[in-house]
């Protein structure tokens, strides 16, 4: 019966230094993952910060490209007007040729 007694206070003392080891090593490890954690934070907010500033590229590049776009038109616009001045000018001279002509 003696070796039943002794076999529970073994795992009794087992147990024992085994809670005692878990918390030795939670205490020395909560620094660290308190430092850990602190560090993810504000890896998070600088990612964040990151993100905004991307989507704020995002609207700006679709400004300028809209932009472009609208300058591109114009000047189109003003190429083609200047390539139909010269027949402008001729229908014109001829115009007055003709009003002239018939006074």
């Amino acid at each position: 019966m003696w070796i039943v007694y002794i076999s529970i206070s073994i795992v009794i003392v087992a147990v024992i230094l085994l809670i005692t080891s878990i918390l030795k090593t939670l205490k020395t490890t909560r620094p660290t993952i308190n430092s850990i954690n602190h560090t993810m934070g504000s890896m998070q907010a600088k990612m964040n910060a990151v993100s905004r500033e991307a989507d704020q590229l995002k609207t700006i590049q679709g400004e300028l490209q809209e932009d472009l776009n609208r300058k591109k038109r114009s000047m189109m616009f003003t190429v083609e007007e200047a390539k139909r001045t010269p027949k402008v000018v001729k229908d014109l001279a001829n115009g007055i040729k003709e009003g002239h002509q018939s006074s």
